[in-house]
């Protein structure tokens, strides 16, 4: 906001010079960013009237496009600036759904006074002379006006000649400083980024098929950001919860703990797109960047190029060559094939047998939109692959069909870190070939450090090796890539299990059910958290939920029917029996679940029976077979060392 006022004001210990875009605090200058200031300036020259909100959004951003948000976020930074952020709001006043007020007292200093104060009076002759008690003054300096500090006045104006003299030549070099560097470094001087978190852009004035650009903007520069390697970023599974749920930018950032979020708006017209973005620090809320974008919708990836070009200036980004090629890569030149892509991302995430069916599709219309988009084949192979882990679909049809999809992308993209982190998802639960599953792994991570499901289901894969220790870093880190992810919580809590970690297994899906108590595969693990440690009241009741929450799931069925039975509750366990084994031929039940209750009934021909059977249908549970604690009683059965040693772990 360029500023034509002519005056200087005094409030408090402070002086406020408009044109020179100074705030002195006792004669000491006070940092703001350049909004706060313009705020200020507004409200000191209203002081003592209402100022609307939208008066205030027309004066300080009237080149922007900007919300309410933007407009309270800059008064409490520059309440912070005033030392007005304790509840007492000496300075400004919030009028509730209207606006703002200056309240202290102002004194202003106009142009004459200044001039007035800018000529002291000398006796006729005293320039150049000596005059009692003082030095010679000179001519030039007389001329220059440069006196303040031989005849001293007692105003506002002299205050600030003093103190910006003994600052002039400082503050200029600054000013300076900062005009070279903040073209190439938005927020110079900052402390630097390390983790950040993209939130869900708000789409403004949505039409319908809107919905999902927001989602799908952030998408794409958490994806841009996290192929760098350079800086840890929120993957969209866990930031799209804010898609649907209203909070601020600086409490997401609180809940992700992250350095700094980034929160945008888009609003569409007939045939442009305008994106309004803000960078915020997380533990202040100061807003450290932001700026407007507008392009064609037809030209929507030239607008993310801009975007992301502009986000790794401001988080001060230093991109090798390789890392620059994956930054500016566009997984499809298709706008339609990526919307397609984003909704499918969308609904897999819920891991809901409806969600990730009707993911699929989304995928599979992504390909037709465009054939060597290798992403959308990773949805594809992810998709297969949890339908067939959650025994939605059977194994044998699942698994294939993800492997092909994952060998597609790959053929693609080779450095594709996601295809290989499928990969090795494929090898470990269905192939059961851990040596293989470990070298897709640790291809994925090498692709891609920060990538949390690759570090999760690595994990998953070491226990069942029986590498407890390295298991559970790696579960670790996928917590700490992405803390609020409520797969990524359920696999590390049986990961530690597996461990014999069972207290913190135990906290760790406690935590994640506090998050989301609808998401049926927390409880699960935590009911067989809670066997382990036969604390069988407490594994019975979350079987039992992530029963009520999943009834088509068999293999949450077998695991409450195995707790039913090893708690001496058999009448309930042989109705677990009879239910499953009544779905038999009408759909697809894991012959592993089965087995489970005939363990937990102490019938150990019949379970290794079933186990022979899961062995043939490609049970995916098969791959703990060796550590799964609720066949710990068959251990010492030959039948079921022979089938142990198929496994190739």
């Amino acid at each position: 906001m360029e500023t034509s006022v002519k005056h200087l004001y005094e409030f408090g210990p402070f002086q406020l010079d408009p044109p020179e875009r100074l705030l002195l605090c006792d004669g000491q200058p006070v940092p703001m960013p350049p909004k706060a200031f313009d705020l200020l300036v507004v409200l000191v020259e209203r002081s003592g009237h209402l100022v609307e909100k939208e008066e205030l959004l027309k004066a300080v951003w009237r080149d922007s496009f900007v919300e309410e948000g933007n407009l309270s976020v800059t008064v409490s930074v520059l309440r912070k600036a005033l030392n007005d952020d304790r509840g007492m709001h000496k300075y400004i006043e919030t009028v509730s759904k209207r606006g703002y007020r200056f309240v202290a007292d102002v004194r202003r200093v106009g142009e004459s006074e200044i001039a007035a104060a800018m000529v002291p009076t000398y006796e006729s002759g005293t320039v150049g002379k000596e005059v009692a008690g003082q030095e010679p003054v000179s001519a030039a300096v007389f001329k220059s006006g440069i006196v303040s500090a031989i005849v001293p006045r007692r105003t506002l104006v002299w205050k600030i000649l003093g103190a910006g003299l003994a600052l002039g030549a400082f503050l200029l070099l600054i000013r300076m400083a900062v005009r070279r560097g903040s073209a190439a470094n938005p927020v110079q001087g900052e402390a630097a980024i390390r983790s950040l978190a993209v939130l869900p852009f708000q789409t403004l004035g949505a039409k319908s098929g809107d919905e999902y650009l927001g989602l799908g903007m952030a998408d794409a520069l958490i994806t841009r950001l996290g192929n760098t390697g350079k800086i840890i970023v929120r993957p969209t599974s866990s930031i799209q919860r804010y898609a649907e749920k209203e909070t601020s930018p600086q409490a997401a950032g609180q809940e992700q703990g992250v350095d700094a979020v980034l929160d945008g708006r888009i609003q569409r017209g007939a045939d442009r797109v305008r994106l309004t973005v803000q960078l915020i620090r997380v533990r202040d809320g100061v807003q450290l960047w932001g700026e407007s974008f507008e392009k064609e919708y037809t030209d929507i990836f030239a607008l993310e190029d801009s975007l992301s070009e502009r986000v790794a200036q401001s988080i001060r980004l230093k991109l090798t060559g390789e890392e620059t090629r994956r930054f500016t890569k566009r997984a499809t030149a298709r706008p339609d094939a990526y919307e397609a892509y984003v909704k499918g991302r969308y609904f897999w995430n819920k891991r809901t047998e409806k969600g990730m069916i009707k993911g699929l599709e989304y995928f599979r219309q992504a390909i037709a939109l465009d054939p060597t988009f290798a992403e959308a084949y990773v949805g594809i192979a992810d998709s297969y692959a949890t339908l067939g882990l959650y025994a939605m679909l059977p194994p044998k049809e699942a698994f294939p069909a993800a492997k092909e999809a994952a060998k597609r992308a790959l053929e693609m993209d080779d450095g594709l870190a996601e295809a290989h982190a499928s990969m090795g998802f494929i090898y470990f639960y269905y192939d059961w070939n851990a040596a293989e599953a470990v070298k897709e792994f640790q291809r994925s991570l090498a692709e891609n450090p920060n990538y949390a499901l690759a570090h999760s289901w690595y994990g998953e894969n070491l226990a069942a090796m029986g590498r407890f220790q390295e298991a559970s870093i790696e579960a670790q880190h996928a917590m700490e890539d992405d803390p609020l992810s409520l797969i990524i919580g359920s696999n590390a809590g049986w990961t530690y299990s597996l461990a014999g970690k069972g207290d913190q297994a135990i906290e760790i899906l406690k935590k994640a059910i506090e998050i989301d108590p609808s998401f049926p595969r927390t409880h699960f693990r935590l009911g067989r958290a809670y066997e382990q440690k036969k604390s069988y009241d407490l594994a019975i009741s979350e079987l039992q939920q992530a029963v009520n929450l999943s009834p088509g799931d068999a293999c949450y069925k077998g695991s409450l029917g195995h707790a039913y039975a090893v708690s001496g509750h058999g009448i309930e366990a042989h109705k677990v029996l009879q239910d499953l084994e009544g779905r038999l031929g009408q759909t697809y039940v894991p012959a592993y679940a089965i087995a489970l209750v005939y363990a937990g009934l102490g019938e150990n021909d019949r379970s290794i029976g079933w186990l022979e059977r899961a062995f043939d249908d490609r049970s995916t549970s098969i791959a703990f077979l060796k550590l799964d604690p609720e066949l710990s009683g068959l251990h010492s059965n030959p039948r079921f060392e022979q089938l142990a040693r198929r496994i190739n772990f």
